[in-house]
């Protein structure tokens, strides 16, 4: 792969102890960075290498695979947690909060690599380089820029008296990308906080509306043709509200989601709490006669999960990744993919009010406020489960059922067709 100006100056200056490329999503930054890692790992001080990302699967799908692919051969499986590279030991890490600390604890590393830095917890990194105790040690890591106030950037990239250095990377500084593609995956993103930090990969905070891309166009009045099946996502709550939607799919539309309808249950509201079997059968009702492919539900509902099942009803456990999620949604409303009938307005409404927590943001943090959130994961779990990675491109209009039945279910297909109740 052809290497632009931009990442061979930073391959080049990555001499410091501390090592990190920050950019937007399809920069460079992870190529660059992995060509610097192959050049340690060859010819870089003797000891041990350890590879850390948020979990074991993403080490897998962000850096596994294209380390060996540069390497020419086949990865480990992803039970694998140790490798040799050129003869020295590599340890597969994830760190996805702060117990991961205790497993790098005793650690002596020559090199480490951070895959998604910015979402390693504190303690783990601080950690991490005090592991890195060798003569000549270094850690190389990237991420995409998060809040300004961001524990990364505040005491480490804005420290100018540590041995460091970063790179910053945006969309146009990748040299393999269409001029097409990127300008889709402009648009995509919309504007704000989302468009700075994956765009321009700049560290920028979030405030005001979470999916400030929503508007008119968002919204329909008129009925479309029936839908080829439908999916739903579903927010359990049993002190708080329960909230359901249900998801349109045309494969001559491939990939719109419509929003037909909404369920919305508050127990404060309505002055009694409903048990997980008057829910159940709530929803049961609702969806009867419908063509119903999948129901994806908050994978920590497990008492709810177990009453729709026993009505016989295709659940799911929901993808929730909260950030990830919020980024695939709002990818949907800027590009118009996502639309919601004008008679959800419990929905609509939730959306025009869902805005970030402005305590969080002054820590660098992004998370929703408590409010309104409700019918705002439902569509959460919806959308973001259906279209896993997010993706937003032109597919072919002659995509069949079965193919679109694919995508959603994936390794799961063989639930296909199980269901009964008019539900197929």
């Amino acid at each position: 792969m052809t290497l632009s100006l931009k990442q061979e100056i930073s391959i080049a200056e990555a001499t410091k102890r501390i090592n990190v490329w920050v950019g937007a999503v399809r920069s460079g930054k992870t190529h660059a960075s992995l060509k610097k890692l192959i050049f340690a790992l060859r010819s870089g001080i003797e000891g041990d290498v350890m590879i850390i990302g948020v979990n074991r699967d993403s080490i897998q799908r962000n850096i596994l695979n294209l380390l060996y692919k540069e390497l020419g051969f086949d990865p480990p499986g992803l039970k694998t947690s140790q490798d040799k590279i050129y003869g020295r030991n590599v340890f597969f890490v994830g760190a996805h909060d702060e117990s991961a600390v205790r497993r790098i604890q005793g650690s002596t590393l020559a090199f480490a690599y951070v895959d998604e830095a910015a979402a390693i917890p504190e303690p783990f990194w601080r950690m991490l380089l005090s592991r890195l105790s060798l003569k000549g040690s270094q850690v190389f890591a990237t991420c995409n820029p998060e809040g300004a106030q961001h524990w990364l950037k505040k005491s480490y990239l804005d420290n100018t008296l540590l041995d460091l250095a970063s790179w910053q990377f945006g969309l146009d500084d990748n040299p393999t990308l269409t001029e097409d593609y990127k300008e889709n995956l402009k648009r995509e993103y919309g504007h704000g906080s989302w468009y700075q930090r994956l765009i321009l990969g700049n560290w920028y905070n979030s405030s005001g509306m979470i999916w400030d891309g929503f508007d008119d166009d968002n919204v329909y009045t008129n009925p479309f043709d029936p839908p080829s099946f439908y999916c739903v996502g579903i927010d359990y709550g049993t002190s708080n509200a329960t909230a359901a939607v249900l998801g349109a799919f045309d494969p001559k539309k491939w990939p719109q989601i419509r929003i037909e309808e909404e369920y919305y249950y508050d127990s404060i509201k309505a002055g009694r709490a409903k048990t997980d079997s008057q829910l159940a059968d709530d929803i049961f009702e609702w969806l009867k006669y419908k063509s119903i492919q999948a129901i994806y539900v908050d994978p920590a509902a497990a008492s709810f999960k177990a009453e729709l099942r026993q009505r016989n009803l295709p659940v799911l456990d929901a993808n929730n990744n909260v950030l990830d999620g919020l980024r695939i949604v709002g990818k949907f409303i800027s590009h118009k993919n996502l639309v919601i009938h004008k008679g959800c307005t419990t929905l609509i409404e939730a959306i025009q009010s869902y805005i970030w927590d402005p305590k969080a943001v002054d820590r660098g943090e992004d998370k929703p406020l408590k409010k309104f959130d409700h019918q705002c994961d439902s569509a959460r779990y919806l959308i973001s489960s259906v279209y896993k990675n997010g993706i937003i491109e032109e597919v072919n209009n002659n995509i069949t059922v079965a193919e679109a039945r694919k995508q959603i279910y994936g390794d799961n297909e063989n639930l296909w067709g199980n269901h009964s109740h008019g539900f197929f």
